[in-house]
């Protein structure tokens, strides 16, 4: 059965090579394919019995892990570029420089109902990446909360760190229920992709913070 993501790839990059000109491959996500996207995981929820509970990002993500897959395979298979064993070269030079630096602490960015459900409620947090070089450092976790908290609140102390059943994820043990700051920490001035994706830094630094900002 053809790849149609995979010939659809190799007609992109057929094209702009005949073209001669730069072309850029963007993710435009227009309104209605969004609300389409929510009437999906409403639907999923309701057949399902509410079973089945997954979030618009989780659904981008999925797709987005497709795209990357199929993209992969084909410079491989047409280009004999390896995408895996470039990225774990960058991998390996980073860790060098980030197992030098003194961080303990990994930030992951939360819904509030998965937060309070699932990090609150059940002392762990779930489904996450990370590589498995940084799994040794990490000695806390804490996460960023969308509005009206915009920030974070609390912080855990990780027990254990286990593979998910999801390929390249993991799950988080706490070693007891979840700390609250003093204070929550506040985005500020800080841009709001900063708290889009996991981040390390220290818990001496959390526990001294006011803003995200102060956490790098």
């Amino acid at each position: 059965m053809v790849n149609t993501l995979q010939e659809t790839i190799r007609k992109t990059l057929s094209r702009s090579k005949e073209e001669g000109s730069k072309k850029q491959i963007s993710l435009v996500i227009d309104e209605r394919l969004l609300q389409m996207s929510d009437v999906i995981i409403e639907q999923f929820k309701s057949l399902t019995n509410g079973k089945l509970v997954t979030s618009r990002n989780q659904l981008f993500e999925k797709a987005i892990d497709e795209y990357v897959q199929a993209a992969s395979d084909v410079l491989l298979q047409d280009h004999y570029i390896n995408i895996e064993e470039m990225v774990e070269q960058i991998e390996k030079e980073d860790e060098s420089t980030i197992l030098s630096e003194k961080w303990d602490l990994v930030i992951f960015p939360a819904q509030n109902k998965g937060f309070e459900e699932v990090f609150l409620g059940k002392n762990q947090w779930y489904s996450v990446r990370i590589a498995s070089w940084r799994i040794p450092k990490i000695k806390y976790v804490a996460c960023y909360r969308g509005a009206p908290y915009s920030g974070i609140t609390h912080y855990a102390k990780v027990k254990e760190i286990k593979p998910h059943s999801d390929p390249g994820k993991y799950v988080i043990f706490f070693d007891s229920e979840p700390i609250k700051l003093n204070h929550t920490v506040k985005l500020g001035n800080s841009d709001v992709m900063t708290v889009r994706k996991s981040r390390y830094t220290s818990l001496e630094k959390l526990e001294n913070a006011n803003e995200v900002y102060d956490l790098w």
